[in-house]
């Protein structure tokens, strides 16, 4: 099912996505290819930083600077790693580069990896409570993309948010 789409199936999109197999793909692509290509999962976001096991981001300048970052890698056995890290908070956290989140990921033997929505969309949530400290000075904000974990994934009942809505408005 896609939830969302605001242009065609032949339009592009970076995305970060899980196919039938389980292997998270991070790429360009269009809605069509990662149909035939069994895309189970995706949202789209940039940049991908890990690719076949080596880090695409060489030094601290090169990591789009510090702030609050969500991204998400896979290991070779098929593991699915998430780095959630506040930001923009001088007593709590000042935030990670792409740079840092690349060594991090590397080091637990990361071979894909890609930057998620950060900022004050770096939210972690467990058992319905927010866990981490997201940077939003205004609060809980609405989140148009999310990666939702279950035990059991089939019996979840998972709304579709932009059901109903007109996204040009």
């Amino acid at each position: 099912r896609i939830f969302y789409n605001d242009g065609t199936m032949n339009t592009p999109n970076h995305i970060v996505g899980i196919d039938q197999e389980g292997r998270m793909i991070a790429g360009k692509y269009t809605p069509n290819e990662l149909l035939k290509m069994g895309v189970k999962e995706a949202v789209t976001f940039t940049p991908k930083f890990i690719v076949n096991g080596v880090g695409l981001i060489k030094n601290q300048a090169d990591g789009w600077g510090i702030a609050p970052r969500t991204a998400m890698a896979q290991t070779e056995d098929g593991t699915i790693l998430f780095a959630i890290i506040d930001g923009r908070q001088p007593t709590h956290s000042i935030g990670a580069t792409l740079y840092d989140i690349q060594n991090i990921f590397l080091e637990h033997g990361a071979v894909t990896a890609a930057n998620l929505d950060g900022g004050s969309s770096s939210v972690l949530v467990i058992d319905n409570k927010i866990v981490n400290k997201p940077s939003s000075e205004y609060g809980e904000r609405y989140l148009p993309t999310a990666w939702l974990v279950f035990e059991e994934p089939d019996t979840a009942n998972i709304k579709n948010i932009w059901e109903g809505l007109d996204p040009k408005k």
